[in-house]
């Protein structure tokens, strides 16, 4: 069992170097009328799916089983330099990430006392096509029987190019914590 979980480990630091590594600079151009794209990939409790920008998120409502492990990978990419990426999400009573996290070129901050963003900013000097964030997070709730909400807001905008208005993708999905299993479900 150890040595599954070490080779697990060494598989997710391996495609985390490769993503990190193959991100590429970009020349950002005159201008740039395509909206940048986001994808949020979410596994555990036997549940794996990626929700995009082109989801109706309005439809969905993300049921996750409290006190159980999901990986995620959340990305972001404009061909013609992407300029912000962000993801925000309750706090960590609802959503509890390992103490040294994010690391890095992303940063987390507090909104409220019930909301925080994890975000990374580009440079329009040195910029890049995309970004990618890993991780683990434990769902939390207020107890047996009991539920906690929060939503993942995820938003992501490119430079618009040299001289033109910037574009953006946005995305907010409705996230319910408690005992029921790890689902998807259309309202």
């Amino acid at each position: 069992m150890k040595k599954v979980n070490a080779l697990k480990l060494v598989f997710i630091v391996l495609i985390s170097i490769c993503n990190y590594a193959c991100i590429d600079r970009v020349t950002i151009p005159e201008t740039d009328t395509t909206p940048p794209t986001f994808s949020f990939k979410i596994e555990g409790d036997g549940f794996s799916r990626t929700f995009t920008q082109d989801d109706n998120f309005s439809s969905m409502q993300l049921n996750l089983r409290v006190n159980k492990v999901y990986s995620f990978v959340f990305s972001g990419d404009d061909s013609g330099g992407l300029a912000l990426l962000q993801w925000q999400l309750g706090g960590n009573d609802i959503i509890e990430f390992d103490d040294d996290f994010p690391s890095g070129e992303w940063t987390i901050r507090d909104i409220s006392a019930f909301n925080r963003m994890i975000e990374w900013q580009g440079d329009r000097s040195n910029p890049y096509v995309g970004m990618v964030l890993t991780g683990r997070f434990v769902a939390r709730s207020g107890g047996s029987g009991t539920f906690d909400t929060t939503d993942f807001g995820f938003f992501a905008m490119d430079f618009g190019g040299r001289s033109g208005t910037a574009n953006q993708a946005t995305g907010n999905l409705y996230v319910s914590i408690g005992d029921s299993p790890t689902e998807l479900v259309e309202l």
